[in-house]
Formats: structure tokens, C-alpha cells, sequence
């Protein structure tokens, strides 16, 4: 588990837990976002906040993806990314929440 951060750790048992999550899943569970409700467009947070999350859950899912821990589903859904472990990403996350 040497080198994986606190959030990638988070991240990879949320998905172990869900099976497959989107981005915005990913963002209401871990940070704690109110979810929209369905179809509302209107931001549910301010856009640099939005932003700066964003950035950090995109840095830490293209490590997790480099490691081989997570597979990208792209524009499956309105929320655009998803993604689903691998056996590799299913191992670890095992340990991690033993």
C-alpha cells in the first residue's frame, strides 16, 4: 500500500463498497458535497471549489488508473466518468478496509 494517498485509499474502499461510482458519487461521499437532486442544473457549489476538488479527484484516480487499480468508464453516464476497480484494485481495497 506504500505510496498511495489517504484519499486514494478512500476512494478504492468507496468503490469496492459501490462496485462502480461516478465522479460526482465519488465527490458527494468522500467530500461530503449535497447532492443535486435529479435533473437541477443549477452548481451545488461554487465553481473554484468545484474546481480545486475536481483537480485533486482527477490526479488521484489517473494515479490509481497508472497503478492499474481502477478501470475508467467514460460518457456512460450525464456525469461523464466513472469507474470500477480491477482485481488488482479490488485486492488492495480488501486490505486496506481489514
Amino acid at each position: 500500500m506504500g505510496g498511495l494517498s489517504r484519499l486514494q485509499k478512500r476512494i478504492l474502499s468507496f468503490v469496492l463498497r459501490e462496485k462502480f461510482a461516478t465522479s460526482e458519487e465519488i465527490l458527494i461521499n468522500l467530500w461530503g458535497w449535497p447532492a443535486r437532486e435529479l435533473g437541477h442544473k443549477k452548481p451545488i457549489i461554487d465553481k473554484a471549489r468545484y474546481a480545486a476538488a475536481h483537480a485533486t479527484l482527477s490526479r488521484s484516480l489517473t494515479r490509481l488508473w497508472a497503478r492499474g487499480l481502477i478501470e475508467y468508464w467514460r460518457t456512460l453516464t450525464h456525469y461523464r466518468t466513472a469507474v470500477s476497480l480491477t482485481t488488482a484494485g479490488k485486492e488492495l481495497a480488501q486490505v486496506i478496509l481489514s
